[in-house]
């Protein structure tokens, strides 16, 4: 064990000078390693969403008071919640998971505001903010934030209502949790209940259609024994740590010893930097439209 640590990790005869962890052909094997770990995911997070899964913690509640922190911030009124324009939210959200899009227009040609027609909401203005793949409430409203044309829309002053729909279903063939937020003007507010809170026991990938509760506008709660983003960058940055580890060390030796070499390590740093790639497009990031 020894010998095969110091042949893998420190320059030495046995290796050429240059540790076997920097090689080529093993950085080539961290590669493939990576898409097996990847593929492994896959097959685990199938077989047992309680296990290993994607964690979920998005409120109707935590959005709503976000909403008007941020109003509250630009010294605006805050948005009440509103029944019909939540009923509207979550039409919108069904209609993208029953004809697999996802856009503000579908389509057949519905625009947003058909759906808060539909609803019977009848509005003067109307906007629309639309996010996917987040894991925190939290997280939703500081990516609508940091959008200018999503922002507008929270900090819109004409606004009085806001809707909210959180759905879990399958999305151009990915489980996929859909935010919907609908604002409005003009129609006559509904008083709704506090929001209620549906805890979803399993992920989008065991269940046939999309979970809606459109009397609270629903939440999305999953909490598995392993979230898979957290995995996926633990492992990647033990990787980054590893090969760091192993330049640094590579340097010392080097140098300390004057081994005189022909190649360098540009290759291996690309070929490093490209592990890496892979390892970080293996963690699912919120979209927003």
């Amino acid at each position: 064990m020894r010998h095969f640590l110091k042949h893998f990790l420190l320059p030495h005869h046995s290796n050429n000078h240059r540790a076997k962890a920097l090689h080529i052909d093993s950085l080539l094997c961290y590669v493939l390693l990576f898409a097996i770990f990847n593929l492994g995911i896959r097959i685990i997070h199938r077989e047992f969403p309680n296990v290993l899964g994607y964690a979920t913690d998005i409120r109707v509640d935590a959005l709503l008071a976000s909403t008007n922190d941020e109003r509250a911030s630009n010294g605006l009124n805050p948005l009440k919640l509103n029944a019909t324009l939540s009923q509207a939210a979550a039409a919108k959200a069904q209609d993208m998971f029953t004809n697999d899009y996802w856009a503000h227009n579908s389509p057949q040609g519905k625009t947003p505001w058909s759906f808060i027609v539909n609803s019977g909401y009848r509005y003067t203005i109307a906007g629309e903010n639309l996010a996917k793949n987040f894991s925190t409430s939290g997280g939703v409203i500081s990516a609508w934030m940091a959008s200018p044309t999503h922002k507008d829309n929270i900090i819109k002053p004409g606004y009085q209502d806001v809707g909210f729909a959180i759905v879990n279903g399958i999305l151009n063939g990915e489980e996929t949790t859909l935010v919907v937020q609908m604002f409005a003007a003009g129609g006559s507010p509904i008083a709704v209940n506090p929001p209620v809170e549906t805890v979803i026991p399993e992920v989008a990938s065991s269940v046939e259609e999309p979970q809606i509760s459109v009397q609270g506008a629903g939440s999305s709660i999953f909490k598995p024994i392993f979230n898979i983003p957290t995995v996926t960058r633990d492992i990647a940055f033990m990787f980054m740590g590893l090969i760091i580890g192993v330049l640094i060390l590579d340097g010392l030796v080097v140098s300390r010893k004057q081994i005189a070499r022909v190649a360098g390590h540009n290759m291996a740093h690309i070929l490093f930097f490209v592990a890496f790639f892979i390892a970080l497009t293996m963690v699912r990031r919120g979209v927003l439209l």
